[in-house]
């Protein structure tokens, strides 16, 4: 799988450019989304957090690197159908001389590699991952929701209620999906392990190739009897109401998590989690520039020249503010305190500005009187 190609980048792409290429794939390809492919929206979501983190995307580039160019395996070594499950990555990649999969020479080309990072970057691609890593058999898939924020809420923070369908644990059978007295039988297929293995041959060798079992979904047990009001699922769809925290100075593009919001798990298992996609709503009268706010206040040119007091609209409502004699046009009145309250550059939190630009506004044609006194002006400012 080529991270670079699935999120269509440079292989020298900055970080901005891979953060702007998953924001633009992640909405493109959202299960949510009229056109969405969940396939697709998984893999996006699995090149940026390999990306987006500097070493696993080192790793990733090394290995990769090393994959593509290596060549065959060295002298009598290779894979042999080794069941990494079982044995210690690294140590496999550093075997005796003699017996290396990549001949005695080639070990030092991986010494400096962490490859406890690569065997957990790569290791659902082969139907295993690292020792004590394991997710959970049976645990709820995570929700993905666009949730449009007004520009209030993202400068002052606030509650919004949120409405979505999804799998709940059943409550006649307490999400175990077997009939009220009946017990749960161990799978036949995976004689209870949750789990099967199949051999699957590569370049290299033969891998053993672990996946959850489809029969009894990765939880090792079915029901004797099936609960006839969830028929054996264990879940049952409903509607929920949830109350959102959306924290002061949140960026457009973000994702606030909601551990345990996700759909319901598999017998007794835990829920997945639920992700929102923060989408900014623009305001008509303001703009947002870091944590301050831009307003772009219509000036006559009499108020620019001879000085005035006026009201500008804030965030939190009308703010009086003085104009002095001469201001010119683009001029900047910054009102403390009145901007978006976020993070800081030094780590605390605190509002930022409001910063009041002046645009002043000349007018369009001028009667015989007008004209005549602006010349008189002109020759004064002479």
């Amino acid at each position: 799988m080529d991270y670079y190609k699935i999120l269509d980048i440079d292989r020298s792409a900055s970080q901005d450019e891979i953060k702007k290429a998953y924001r633009k794939m992640a909405h493109k390809y959202h299960p949510d989304k009229k056109g969405g492919d969940e396939k697709k929206f998984k893999e996006v979501n699995e090149a940026y957090q390999v990306l987006s983190n500097p070493q696993k995307r080192s790793q990733y580039d090394k290995f990769g690197s090393t994959f593509n160019e290596g060549g065959q395996p060295g002298g009598g070594g290779g894979f042999g159908g080794f069941d990494f499950r079982q044995g210690d990555f690294s140590d496999f990649f550093r075997g005796a001389q003699g017996g290396q999969p990549f001949g005695g020479s080639q070990d030092r080309q991986y010494q400096n590699v962490d490859f406890d990072d690569i065997f957990d970057m790569f290791g659902d691609a082969f139907g295993f991952r690292q020792r004590g890593s394991r997710q959970q058999a049976g645990r709820g898939e995570d929700i993905h929701v666009n949730l449009s924020v007004s520009f209030y809420d993202i400068a002052r923070g606030g509650l919004k209620k949120i409405e979505i369908k999804k799998d709940i644990a059943c409550k006649e059978c307490d999400g175990l999906g077997a009939k009220k007295g009946t017990p749960l039988d161990e799978c036949p297929t995976c004689k209870g392990r949750g789990q099967v293995k199949e051999s699957t041959g590569s370049f290299f060798g033969n891998f053993i190739r672990v996946t959850a079992c489809e029969a009894c979904q990765g939880s090792g047990k079915i029901p004797k009897e099936k609960c006839p009001h969830c028929k054996g699922t264990g879940k049952n769809k409903e509607k929920q109401v949830l109350e959102i925290n959306i924290p002061a100075g949140i960026k457009n593009g973000e994702v606030l998590a909601v551990k345990g919001a996700g759909q319901a798990g598999l017998r007794g298992a835990s829920a997945g989690d639920l992700y929102l996609h923060i989408n900014a709503t623009t305001d008509e009268n303001f703009k947002r520039v870091g944590n301050d706010i831009l307003y772009e206040m219509p000036l006559k040119l009499t108020d620019a020249l001879l000085g005035t007091e006026t009201t500008v609209p804030t965030i939190d409502g009308k703010s009086k503010i003085k104009i002095e004699p001469g201001t010119h046009d683009g001029q900047e009145i910054r009102l403390k305190g009145l901007g978006i309250y976020g993070q800081s550059g030094f780590g605390g939190y605190r509002a930022g500005d409001q910063i009041v630009k002046v645009n002043i506004k000349m007018p369009n044609k001028l009667n015989k009187k007008a004209k005549k006194l602006v010349e008189e002006l002109a020759e004064e400012l002479d």
